[in-house]
């Protein structure tokens, strides 16, 4: 089934998977039109699902509405996922795969009642010229970290533990590999006592604006390896 709004926005439902693209979407709607698209058997079983945000798609969230949703599979095409902290007592991960036009996560600002989530990304066929950023809202600093032992990267809240300007934040981004080049000299922890280095890199970010929040932006292929290619 494809919907196509008055504003032009796109939304379209298969047994599947729902993908959304050009408009602004809230969560909670787009839940409805999902359920009432599908046939009443696949209704009652959605626990296995996608969710594909493409191209100049917005998406609005927060922790409450996605909690019942979170075993989805997530994609973004170049469209923009944003979640509110809202969601008391809740701790939610979420997969979600950048594909092909990358695309941008929104943190908002953290809440009184703030819940926690661990995005745990991964990098599907993402076109080397596209962008993918991180913006955590309401931030003065932030901290991503590498671990070379086991080949993760963290971004957000666990990266900055026991740091805390950083508290504010109420989100991890997790995904392999070192794809914010995070393992340079200047970014290298001091070991123990009689140890070699660390094997932790924790690089810093700051902004003197925390209500626009802090972005972090993936490098592109060529920044990563000095090549086009």
């Amino acid at each position: 089934m494809k919907m196509v709004t008055d504003n032009g926005h796109s939304l379209v439902v298969s047994t599947d998977e729902t993908a959304v693209r050009d408009g602004f979407f809230i969560w909670g709607n787009v839940i409805e039109i999902v359920k009432r698209s599908l046939p009443l058997s696949r209704r009652s079983d959605l626990s296995s699902y996608r969710f594909i945000i493409g191209p100049r798609a917005w998406v609005r969230t927060n922790l409450i509405d996605l909690a019942r949703w979170s075993s989805w599979e997530y994609v973004l095409q170049g469209g923009t996922l944003e979640i509110d902290s809202f969601g008391p007592l809740q701790v939610l991960w979420l997969h979600l795969i950048i594909d092909q036009a990358g695309g941008e996560i929104i943190f908002g600002p953290k809440h009184s009642e703030a819940g926690l989530i661990l995005i745990d990304i991964t990098f599907g066929s993402l076109d080397r010229t596209a962008s993918f950023s991180l913006v955590f809202r309401g931030n003065e600093t932030l901290t991503a970290s590498y671990d070379s032992d086991t080949c993760i990267t963290l971004v957000g809240l666990l990266a900055g533990c026991g740091l805390e300007q950083d508290c504010a934040a109420w989100a991890v981004v997790r995904c392999d590999g070192d794809p914010y080049g995070l393992s340079h000299p200047e970014n290298g922890q001091q070991g123990g006592e009689g140890t070699d280095t660390s094997p932790l890199f924790l690089k810093r970010y700051r902004t003197q604006t925390p209500q626009n929040g802090i972005v972090i932006h993936l490098p592109t292929r060529t920044q990563q390896t000095g090549r086009p290619d």
